[in-house]
């Protein structure tokens, strides 16, 4: 395991509701987001990406995420708010600030950065990946959601019931989803065409509907195919849905056999 040799300061902040840095040789993961605007203590700025660090403090290897990319910022910023998040819970004085895990183990430990000083820092070396790592790793809100295939908000709030060491996440009271808009978003209709095929199986339309009720023989779904040219019809009832790929196998064969049979015909017709 190779190690960057530069060792930096980090800042335990209260006021900090993200961890941020503002170098982006500091992440072994990276990732671009759209950028969004935070206020600093004397001006604006803006996070451009978002990724994941390894800290090296004491032999120990910490991986802290997510972590904000702000290249503007004059300092690195661990933000004591998440760690509280996390489950840590804290305990200090004016000499040191200690992170504690649910189990009392220390984990991390803050100094002023002078005698009396009020501002406490951390030394860490920024490591290269490795297998053995704590974690001091949350998956956010916006990830969890896009995993899961976008679900709602009262899911995520119910989950923790039902699913063992589920993530604790922070649900925002408002969160716009490009891909669930877009989800939502009606299609507009396929323009009129007068158009028609000009053979037979030409052109075929075909379409799968399911019944709020199961048939006699347990169907739930039909599929419809459905000649262009002739107006011919043919439905398929089927029990499940994933039934409609060989339905439309064997409606496939059953049309080529019928051209096979009727170019056949025709041919002894001329003879």
């Amino acid at each position: 395991m190779s190690e960057k040799e530069d060792t930096t300061k980090w800042t335990l902040d209260s006021g900090a509701s993200r961890h941020f840095t503002h170098d982006i040789n500091d992440f072994v993961e990276y990732r671009l987001i759209k950028p969004w605007g935070i206020k600093t203590a004397t001006s604006r700025t803006t996070v451009i990406a978002k990724g994941t660090i390894l800290l090296k403090i004491n032999g120990n290897t910490i991986r802290v995420g997510p972590v904000y990319h702000v290249p503007e910022l004059t300092s690195k910023l661990l933000s004591l708010g998440e760690f509280l998040n996390d489950g840590l819970h804290t305990r200090g004085s004016s000499k040191e600030i200690a992170l504690f895990t649910e189990k009392n183990e220390r984990f991390l430990t803050f100094y002023p950065r002078t005698e009396g000083d009020t501002i406490f820092t951390i030394q860490a070396t920024v490591s290269e990946p490795e297998s053995h790592a704590y974690t001091i790793y949350k998956v956010d809100f916006e990830t969890m959601h896009r995993r899961m295939a976008h679900p709602s908000n009262d899911v995520f709030k119910q989950a923790g019931r039902y699913i063992k060491d589920f993530p604790k996440l922070r649900i925002p009271d408002e969160h716009i989803c490009p891909g669930c808009a877009e989800g939502k978003m009606t299609n507009k209709s396929f323009p009129t065409s007068e158009k028609r095929a000009t053979e037979p199986f030409e052109l075929i339309h075909s379409d799968l509907k399911s019944f709020p009720v199961e048939s006699y023989r347990k169907y739930k779904y039909s599929i419809v195919f459905y000649d262009n040219y002739t107006s011919h019809a043919w439905t398929i009832n089927l029990r499940t849905k994933d039934a409609a790929l060989p339905a439309t196998k064997q409606f496939i064969t059953m049309v080529e056999t019928s051209v096979n049979v009727l170019m056949h015909y025709l041919l002894i017709t001329l003879i």
